[in-house]
């Protein structure tokens, strides 16, 4: 989609919605695997909401609740959960209640997305839920924050969107075909930093990485501090319905792109991300994640990470915030 503001597109367009699942007590991979598949049925999953699990979408009178499952696919970097895998969740439940309220005759798209951890991973299945509500809605922009709890009832963490209204100018398409929902369920957080993460490959691929001077030769003069470039292939499994890679995605791709560039051995934890979206990925195109720590210290950790087209134009900036554990 192309927008005046020219952001990057936000959540899939919801569709009627469903009751929530009654969780397993007992879930497996598999399992929740097919539950993600068979839910498509009924409402918008694409290859991003395969990949973590995330369904059970249902409307209420105040917002918005989505689930997603606990499962080896949040592992990410270091063979932790990643608290970047969830992106998607997030994104589409402050999305929703939004999208729900917006002017007639326009879309939305995703501005800043905010998440700050109260637990931190690991967390108890079955199922994480969210809920998302409205905080405000005007002619251009609106504002809405949420919780995640998990199966054990513990708060997780809250988060916050600013999301933008546009002119509607695309067309949903048909649902995202079975081979990419199906070949997502293989996926997990690892995998959105591409196959040089997937095989543990990544401290060593000179493909991937780069050096700091060339990061800062492409993010600008002011950045000067060592720094990482992790360049990611395009896959379909990202995409949400606009063509457009999804918030989700990239959320998680910069949480675990600070990790993976300067924390592999898991020494700090995540504890906030703040996202700012400002144009559209397209599917079809690599990504690259660019990491500048702007902070290291032996308890406390900051990186600016901007994930970056082949032209080098942004197409969104994040703040990590990592702690000693």
């Amino acid at each position: 989609m192309s927008s005046g503001f020219g952001l990057a597109t936000g959540p899939s367009v919801p569709s009627v919605p469903t009751p929530t699942p009654t969780p397993n007590p007992n879930p497996n991979p598999a399992a929740v695997s097919a539950a993600a598949t068979d839910a498509a049925a009924d409402e918008e999953i694409g290859g991003p909401q395969a990949i973590f699990r995330v369904g059970g979408y249902r409307q209420g009178p105040d917002g918005a609740e989505l689930t997603m499952g606990v499962g080896p696919w949040l592992t990410g970097v270091g063979a932790t959960t990643a608290v970047g895998s969830l992106g998607v969740l997030v994104d589409d439940v402050l999305g929703r209640p939004v999208f729900m309220a917006r002017p007639t005759g326009s879309h939305l798209v995703t501005f800043e997305l905010s998440v700050e951890i109260v637990t931190p991973p690991p967390w108890s299945g079955p199922l994480l839920r969210a809920y998302g509500t409205v905080v405000d809605v005007d002619a251009a922009r609106g504002l809405s924050h949420c919780e995640i709890v998990d199966g054990a009832g513990r708060l997780v963490a809250t988060g916050r969107a600013q999301l933008r209204f546009v002119a509607a100018g695309w067309a949903q398409p048909e649902r995202t075909g079975a081979t990419t929902v199906a070949g997502a369920s293989d996926l997990s957080a690892l995998d959105v930093l591409g196959p040089a993460a997937s095989n543990g490959s990544l401290a060593s691929s000179a493909a991937a990485r780069t050096s700091a001077a060339a990061v800062a030769a492409v993010a600008g003069p002011g950045d000067t501090t060592g720094g990482t470039r992790i360049v990611v292939p395009a896959r379909p499994e990202f995409g949400n319905g606009s063509g457009a890679v999804h918030g989700g995605i990239l959320f998680c791709g910069v949480e675990q792109a600070a990790v993976a560039a300067d924390d592999p051995e898991g020494l700090l934890r995540t504890t906030s991300v703040t996202v700012h979206y400002l144009r559209r990925a397209e599917v079809d195109a690599p990504v690259s994640y660019d990491v500048v720590p702007e902070h290291r210290g032996r308890t406390v950790a900051v990186y600016k990470v901007t994930a970056r087209g082949p032209a080098g134009k942004p197409y969104c900036v994040a703040t990590v915030a990592r702690t000693a554990r």
